[in-house]
């Protein structure tokens, strides 16, 4: 049977899968890790090395690779990495976006502390020496794809922050006010195009390997958001998800940018999500997040509101803020770990709604890691509003970057072609009215909580 090697480079493990022309996974291998502020690209090749030595002997048509994003891995002329990668946890590079604050007009991507132009003068400060070696900056799925097939690549999806408005071109004019070499960013590639051959693993050399893109974009398309008025969510250790519009709709703090076939995407990964409930998980002394979702099914919905503001490493999109932190308010006597529980559930669902910016969308379409619990899935049906479609697969990224892989075999003819085959809805979560009402008014209190914890955090920052 015919395959795609699809690989997913996440926060937490790297999976390697044998997709067929279905979506069906034939056959999979993980490898887990702890990705902090900085990680070990070598040590990412060695896990894929390893898992794909696990797998069977297939029929390998392609191999393309997703994985997460805002994060840089610099190598040299000869292709090896000079130092430890910048990764996307948290807002290391905070000044440096203050100083570059004034410099992306006209682009894709405003400046953050994520932003790849910060990231790289960070490194460009505190480590000249590797940065006076490096060549190029590459996302860590291209580091993958240079060590396939020696050569470094990247994808316009991902790197749309290094491109201009209009024409699509490199935005040279922006690393000039930078002060950075724009021949860091190497060639790019559309997602599904080739690359080169393989040449770096056993048994698959002369197999093309495609570019890919990053997991948003990748995970967007595994779990069927592909249409006018689709938002997505993916849910993960942060939550990550956007809005597709016919054109570029702004909204502060996301990021808007082309995301193929016509459509645009705002959005960005937010502060809350699965690491919220892993918290809890250690304070309470249960075993895991999954622990925590079956405690917040047994709440008593007849007590006082209690809400949970998600900041515990700081605030993502719309925010943007290192210096905001988590908190409960409304505690009271009777409230237990089960109302905190819940309390979490609804304070990242609450977090999702800030992510998505106030655009207008018709249905949210969800995957990932904690998609199929369903009393998440209705709560945030309940938080915003709308319909919420989980996908039928539970690895939205490798589905999505196998999809993308058939569509550049010639396979199928677009990726909505692709998506119509593979990407199958599973269940559908209708708003419950009164909820709705609910959460409307708390999602107020929710605003006005999010501007205390800023105002409070940032006065007593270094206290």
């Amino acid at each position: 049977m015919e395959t795609i090697l699809a690989i997913d480079l996440g926060g937490t493990s790297l999976c390697a899968a044998l997709v067929g022309r279905g979506g069906d996974i034939l056959a999979s291998a993980v490898r887990t890790h702890s990705l902090g502020e900085e990680g070990d690209p070598d040590g990412w090749w060695a896990m894929l090395v390893e898992a794909v030595a696990e797998l069977p002997a297939a029929e390998v048509r392609a191999i393309i690779p997703t994985g997460f994003s805002s994060s840089q891995v610099l190598v040299d002329r000869a292709g090896k990495a000079v130092r430890l990668a910048k990764c996307f946890p948290r807002h290391g590079a905070t000044a440096e976006a203050e100083e570059l604050a004034a410099i992306t007009r006209g682009t894709w991507l405003e400046m953050t502390p994520c932003h790849p132009l910060a990231r790289l003068r960070w490194v460009q400060t505190h480590d000249p020496e590797a940065f006076a070696r490096a060549r190029h900056v590459l996302q860590p799925k291209d580091w993958l794809v240079l060590r396939l097939t020696g050569r470094t690549a990247t994808d316009r999806v991902s790197n749309a922050w290094a491109l201009e408005r209009r024409g699509g071109l490199r935005a040279l004019s922006l690393f000039r006010r930078a002060r950075i070499d724009a021949g860091l960013v190497p060639e790019m590639f559309e997602p599904w195009q080739v690359v080169g051959p393989c040449t770096g693993l056993e048994g698959l050399a002369g197999v093309p390997v495609l570019c890919g893109a990053m997991d948003s974009w990748c995970a967007s398309l595994g779990v069927g958001s592909g249409c006018l008025g689709d938002a997505y969510l993916i849910s993960g250790t942060y939550d990550a998800g956007g809005v597709l519009t016919d054109v570029p709709l702004e909204a502060e703090g996301l990021a808007t940018q082309p995301w193929g076939s016509g459509l645009f995407h705002t959005g960005g990964w937010s502060g809350g999500g699965v690491d919220c409930l892993q918290w809890l998980a250690g304070l309470l002394g249960e075993p895991d997040a999954a622990a925590v979702v079956a405690l917040a099914g047994a709440a008593d919905p007849d007590l006082p509101p209690l809400l949970f503001l998600p900041g515990l490493s700081g605030e993502g999109a719309p925010g943007w803020s290192a210096a905001t932190r988590a908190g409960f308010a409304g505690l009271h006597r009777a409230h237990g770990p089960a109302e905190l529980a819940r309390s979490v559930l609804e304070g990242v669902a609450f977090a999702d709604r800030d992510l998505l910016g106030g655009l207008p969308f018709e249905r949210l379409l969800i995957g990932g890691s904690f998609a199929q619990v369903d009393s998440w899935c209705q709560i945030r049906a309940d938080v915003l509003g709308c319909p919420v479609i989980r996908a039928g697969t539970e690895t939205p990224g490798l589905t999505g970057a196998a999809l993308a892989g058939w569509t550049g075999l010639g396979v199928y003819p677009t990726l909505g072609a692709a998506q119509s085959a593979l990407a199958e809805p599973a269940r559908t979560f209708q708003p419950d009215p009164a909820m709705a009402r609910r959460y409307q008014r708390l999602f107020a209190v929710h605003k006005q909580m999010q501007a205390a914890s800023r105002m409070l955090s940032e006065g007593f920052v270094g206290l």
